[in-house]
């Protein structure tokens, strides 16, 4: 019998490791777990660090996105959220998701154009913000980005979202199923959006990310094929663009708290 593979042996302890730690945790322990086990969700780390393309981590930054994602103690008990009064946890969870002070809007406003800009270098002429004409009474917008072209001469919409799989309508899934609070992302816009998009014969492609860094099915399909269109134009082969991303999106998403 052959011996089996040092990586093959080492994935094997990693496991048998990763199961002890999950069956021992809590329920929210968990959630976080197979959050940050996601596949992409530790993108950031791999980034390389270009100050033009606001890639790189000072050592402050980086210092506490560590503590973050190891989920060591960021603030004090006492602590109170600068803009709701909440008290804010230990762990920083809180901050990911206050939606008072604007950051929840304006973290997925700088994705929408992250995206925007990757579609551009493909070549895919994107719309940003469409669907929503002069009257509209919800200003419900199906598009965070329209590409006019997108596949069988159909237009596209992509939607994106970020969603916390330690909310409480989600943890106990979350904490069972990985990747579990994108799918309901997925599901949640297509009853929002189908109907819309379809009346404007586009189609309607939910772009969803849980805030620990991991994409739901939809995006990841999605990324898969434009990541060739990128390399064709970046004259690049296709892992390359596809992992520069997955890079870029993961430090807009996991460091733009850190730094508003």
């Amino acid at each position: 019998m052959n011996k089996p593979k040092q990586r093959l042996l080492s994935q094997k302890i990693e496991e048998a490791g990763f199961s002890s730690l999950i069956q021992e945790s809590s329920t929210a322990v968990k959630a976080r777990l197979r959050a940050v086990s996601q596949p992409q969700a530790h993108a950031w780390l791999r980034a390389t660090p270009s100050p033009s393309l606001g890639l790189n981590l000072g050592s402050s930054e980086m210092q506490v996105l560590l503590k973050f994602w190891l989920e060591l103690p960021l603030d004090s008990p006492t602590d109170l959220c600068p803009f709701c009064s909440s008290a804010l946890d230990a762990m920083g969870h809180h901050s990911l998701t206050c939606k008072h002070g604007g950051f929840v809007i304006a973290r997925h406003n700088r994705l929408r154009d992250s995206l925007a800009h990757f579609c551009q270098i493909a070549g895919l002429a994107p719309e940003v913000e469409k669907g929503c004409n002069f009257g509209c009474k919800d200003r419900m917008r199906p598009a965070d980005v329209l590409v006019p072209n997108w596949s069988l001469s159909r237009p596209a919409a992509f939607d994106l979202t970020v969603i916390n799989p330690l909310n409480s309508d989600s943890i106990l899934e979350a904490s069972m199923i990985p990747g579990s609070t994108a799918e309901k992302g997925e599901r949640d816009k297509h009853l929002k959006n189908d109907g819309p998009c379809n009346e404007r014969g586009w189609s309607c492609i939910p772009l969803v990310v849980e805030v620990y860094g991991g994409w739901g099915q939809e995006a990841v399909s999605m990324f898969a094929h434009f990541s060739k269109l990128l390399s064709l134009r970046q004259r690049q082969s296709r892992s390359a663009a596809l992992n520069e991303l997955y890079c870029h999106l993961s430090v807009v998403l996991i460091v733009f708290p850190m730094r508003h």
